[in-house]
C-alpha cells in the first residue's frame, strides 16, 4: 500500500494541480481507477492478462500510437502468456544418458515392451542376429512404455536395455518423442528399427528427415488390425504413407500384406523384405497315433480377443457336443468377451489354465488344433503347433496361407460349418491326421532355419555390417545441455 502511495504522489503535478485542479485530479483518479481494474482482473482470474508494468507503459506510449488501445481505448484486446519453467524434460534426458553411458551404440532397436508375443519373438530374432555380427555392447534395446516385460531376461547378453517409459514416466506423448529423437540424433546409431513403438513411429513421422541423415530407418510390420466397423486400422495404416520416404527398409514375416499396403497406401513394393520367422524349437516328426480315448479332444490356445474370435469357437462347440474342447485362454484388460461367459456354460468346454509354451498344452490326446481369427500376419503360435504335431484347423486370413495350403483353409473366419466339417474329418480319419501332420511338419522346414533367416537380412543394405573398429563414445558426439 505506501509503494501505491508514493507511485500516486509521483504521479501528481502539484503545478498542473494549481492551474488546473479539474484536469489533474481527473487524471490522476483515471490512474487510480486503472489500478483497481487491474486488482480486480487479479482476483477474478488469478494473475493480469498482462504485467503490470507493460500494462501502464503501453497507456503511456498511446499518445505517441493512438492504435495501441484501438478504437475503446484499454488494453483489455491485448493476452500476455507466461512460459512455464519446467526442467523435467532436461533431469530426464540426464537419466536417460546416465542410463546408456558413453559408448555409442550402433544399432538400435526399438520397442514398447517384451511380452509373450509373435512380434516380441521377431524382436529377439533380429537381437540375436545383431549380436552375431558385432558386438552386444553396441545393441541397444529401448523399451517406450511402462510396462512389465516379462521376457526381458531373453535379451542376448550384453545387450544393453534402456527402459525409457520407466524413467519418462507421466511425460506425454509427445514428451518421450521428444527425448528419443534427441537420443537418436545425438547418439547417431548406424541403423534404427521399430517394431511396435508408437513413439518411434511418432519420432520417425515428424523428425524422420533429421534421423536419417546419419541412420538407416527400419521397422517391422505383420498386418492390419480392424476397428469395430471393420476397417482396417494400425501402424501401417497410421504412419506408412507419411514415414515411408524416411524409411530404408520394411520386414514383414508374410507376403500378403505387403502386396496389399502397396496397392491399398500406394507405398513402393520394393520398401518391403518379407522375412519368415525362424523356428527356434525341437522339432520332431512324431510317427505314433493319437491316443484319442472314448471321447475326442480339441485343442484351442489364445487370447479372448474379438480378433481370435471366441464366438466362432463357442459356436463350434455348440455344433460339436460330443467333442471335448481344452481352451487355454488369456483374458485381455477391461471387459472380458462376452463369448468366455457362454463357453463356462458348455459342458464339453474346459476352460484350462493360461500357458507360456505350446508344447506344455498340447498332448497326444488331442486330435486337432482348432485356430479362429479374424486377421493376422502369420502366427507363430502355428508353428509351435506343427512342431508338436497337432494338426491344424484354420482360417485362409492373412499370411496363414504362406504355412498352409489354402486348400485345406477356412475360406472365411465366419464360417462355423466349415470348422466342424474339417474336424470331422480329423476326427475320422487317422490317415488324413497323419498327412496333415506331415504337411505341417514339412512346411516348418522349409525357410525357417536360423541360416535362412540370416540369409535375407545379410541382403538388405547395411543392416548386418561386418564387425566394425571401437565405436566412438557419446561423449565425443556432444553431451546433453
Amino acid at each position: 500500500m505506501i509503494r501505491r502511495f508514493y507511485g500516486l504522489v509521483r504521479r501528481v503535478s502539484f503545478r498542473q494541480l494549481i492551474d488546473n485542479p479539474r484536469a489533474e485530479l481527473g487524471r490522476v483518479l483515471g490512474w487510480a481507477g486503472r489500478r483497481l481494474q487491474g486488482v480486480a482482473t487479479t482476483v477474478a482470474y488469478g494473475r493480469p492478462t498482462m504485467p503490470a508494468w507493460l500494462n501502464d507503459e503501453m497507456i503511456a506510449l498511446a499518445s505517441i500510437e493512438p492504435e495501441l488501445l484501438g478504437q475503446h481505448g484499454g488494453t483489455a484486446r491485448y493476452r500476455h502468456h507466461g512460459l512455464p519453467l519446467v526442467t523435467r524434460p532436461g533431469e530426464v534426458y540426464r537419466q536417460i544418458v546416465a542410463a546408456i553411458g558413453e559408448r555409442r551404440c550402433s544399432h538400435v532397436m526399438i520397442i514398447p515392451w517384451l511380452v509373450r508375443g509373435g512380434a516380441d519373438r521377431g524382436a529377439l530374432y533380429h537381437l540375436q542376429a545383431w549380436v552375431e555380427s558385432m558386438p552386444a555392447a553396441d545393441v541397444l534395446v529401448i523399451l517406450t512404455e511402462d510396462t512389465a516385460s516379462p521376457w526381458i531376461g531373453r535379451v542376448p547378453a550384453g545387450v544393453k536395455v534402456l527402459p525409457l517409459g520407466r524413467i519418462a514416466d507421466g511425460m506425454s506423448l509427445d514428451g518421450r518423442v521428444q527425448l528419443l529423437t534427441r537420443l537418436l540424433v545425438q547418439m547417431q546409431p548406424s541403423v534404427i528399427h521399430t517394431i511396435n513403438s508408437r513413439v518411434a513411429w511418432e519420432s520417425f513421422r515428424m523428425y524422420g528427415l533429421a534421423l536419417r541423415q546419419h541412420s538407416r530407418l527400419f521397422a517391422s510390420l505383420f498386418c492390419d488390425d480392424e476397428d469395430e466397423n471393420g476397417v482396417p486400422v494400425g501402424y501401417a495404416r497410421s504412419y506408412l504413407r507419411n514415414c515411408a520416404h524416411y524409411l530404408s527398409g520394411v520386414f514383414c514375416d508374410n507376403s500378403v500384406y505387403p502386396g496389399k499396403w502397396s496397392l491399398e497406401l500406394g507405398v513402393c513394393r520394393s520398401l518391403f523384405t518379407v522375412l519368415p520367422f525362424p523356428y527356434d524349437r525341437a522339432a520332431e516328426l512324431k510317427d505314433d497315433e493319437f491316443a484319442i480315448d472314448s471321447r475326442a479332444r480339441v485343442l484351442w490356445a489364445g487370447r479372448f480377443h474379438r480378433q481370435k474370435r471366441p464366438d466362432i469357437l463357442l459356436a463350434i462347440a455348440r455344433e460339436m457336443p460330443d467333442v471335448c474342447f481344452d481352451v487355454h485362454g488369456v483374458s485381455e484388460l477391461g471387459s472380458p468377451h462376452p463369448a468366455v461367459d457362454e463357453l463356462r456354460r458348455l459342458p464339453n468346454v474346459m476352460l484350462r489354465s493360461p500357458f507360456s509354451r505350446f508344447e506344455d498344452v498340447a498332448t497326444p490326446h488331442h486330435a486337432a488344433y482348432l485356430f479362429t481369427s479374424s486377421w493376422e500376419g502369420l502366427p507363430t503360435i502355428l508353428l509351435d503347433a506343427a512342431a508338436a504335431g497337432v494338426p491344424i484347423v484354420a482360417p485362409a486370413v492373412g499370411g496363414i496361407v504362406d504355412f498352409i495350403d489354402r486348400a485345406w483353409l477356412i475360406d472365411e473366419p465366419d464360417d462355423v460349418a466349415g470348422f466342424v466339417e474339417r474336424l470331422r474329418q480329423l476326427l475320422s480319419d487317422p490317415a488324413l491326421r497323419r498327412s496333415r501332420r506331415r504337411e505341417q511338419y514339412d512346411a516348418l522346414l522349409v525357410g525357417r532355419g536360423w541360416a535362412d533367416f540370416i540369409g535375407i537380412l545379410g541382403c538388405v543394405e547395411d543392416y548386418l555390417p561386418e564387425l566394425q573398429q571401437e565405436p566412438k563414445s557419446m561423449s565425443r558426439q556432444g553431451s546433453a545441455k
